[in-house]
C-alpha cells in the first residue's frame, strides 16, 4: 500500500482504526471515479449497492419532504463517507441523494466486497460495528438540535459547523465554501431561505459575518459562537 492511500483511508472514519493488514484489504476493493460539479452520484431509492468516501471535492447529500421540499442532510468533504446506511441490508435503497457541488473523486466500494471482508476478518467488522454506531449517534444529535433550537441558533450551529469541515483560513476570517448557496444553507437549517437571509443579515450588522462577496466569511468566530 503506498504510503498516499495508507494516510487516505485514516482519514475515513469507518477505517480508521484497522491496522495495515486490513487496510490493505480494504484498499484492494476501492474504486476511484470523477465527477465534475452538479453531477448526481445516486438518487434517492436508488438501489443501495455501494457506499463512498470523498478523496477530493465537496458533495451535498439531501432528501425530499413530502411536500417535494429539499432537506439538506450533510455538506461532505475530504475524508467522509456516505451512503453506508446500506451496508448488510438486503434490497437496501439509498435514503437520500448525493450530488457533487465541487469537482470530486470519490471512492467506491461495492458493499457485497466489504461485506466479504467482515465475514473473513472478526476484528474489521467490530471496527467497523464501532464507527457506524459513532455515526448513528452524531445523527441523533443533529436531530436533537434541530427539534429544541430556534432557527438563528441553529443557523449559527450550521454555520459552526461549515466552518470547521468546510471553511478555508483568509486574512478576512474563515471564508465557507463557496458552492454552497443560500437555498443549500436554508435546506440544511431546516427552515426558508428568507428567513435564513434575513438571520445572515443580522449577523452580518452584527459584525461577526461578512456576506458582502460570493461566499460567507465568518470575521469573529468567537463572538458568533456567543451571539445568542
Amino acid at each position: 500500500m503506498n504510503i498516499e492511500e495508507k494516510k487516505l483511508l485514516r482519514k475515513v472514519s469507518l477505517f480508521s482504526d484497522l491496522d495495515d493488514a486490513l487496510l490493505e484489504l480494504v484498499i484492494n476493493v476501492i474504486e476511484f471515479k470523477n465527477f465534475s460539479k452538479n453531477k448526481i452520484i445516486f438518487l434517492e431509492g436508488d438501489p443501495g449497492s455501494a457506499f463512498y468516501f470523498i478523496k477530493s471535492g465537496k458533495v451535498k447529500v439531501s432528501k425530499l419532504s413530502e411536500t417535494g421540499r429539499e432537506i439538506v442532510v450533510h455538506f461532505l468533504g475530504h475524508g467522509d463517507i456516505f451512503a453506508e446506511v446500506t451496508l448488510f441490508q438486503k434490497d437496501a435503497v439509498y435514503p437520500a441523494t448525493a450530488e457533487v457541488i465541487e469537482d470530486a473523486t470519490i471512492g467506491i466500494i461495492r458493499n457485497k466486497n466489504l461485506e466479504g471482508l467482515v465475514l473473513d476478518n472478526p476484528q474489521m467488522a467490530l471496527e467497523l460495528i464501532r464507527a457506524l454506531t459513532s455515526k448513528i449517534m452524531s445523527i441523533q444529535e443533529r436531530i436533537r438540535h434541530l427539534g429544541a433550537n430556534d432557527a438563528v441558533e441553529r443557523t449559527i450551529q450550521v454555520l459552526l459547523a461549515l466552518a470547521d469541515g468546510h471553511g478555508s483560513k483568509t486574512k478576512n476570517g474563515i471564508e465557507l465554501c463557496v458552492n454552497i448557496t443560500r437555498q443549500d444553507l436554508a435546506a440544511f437549517v431546516g427552515t426558508t431561505r428568507e428567513t435564513t437571509s434575513r438571520i445572515l443579515s443580522k449577523l452580518n450588522q452584527a459584525g461577526v459575518i461578512d456576506i458582502s462577496g460570493k461566499s460567507i466569511v465568518i470575521t469573529d468566530f468567537e463572538g458568533l459562537k456567543t451571539w445568542c
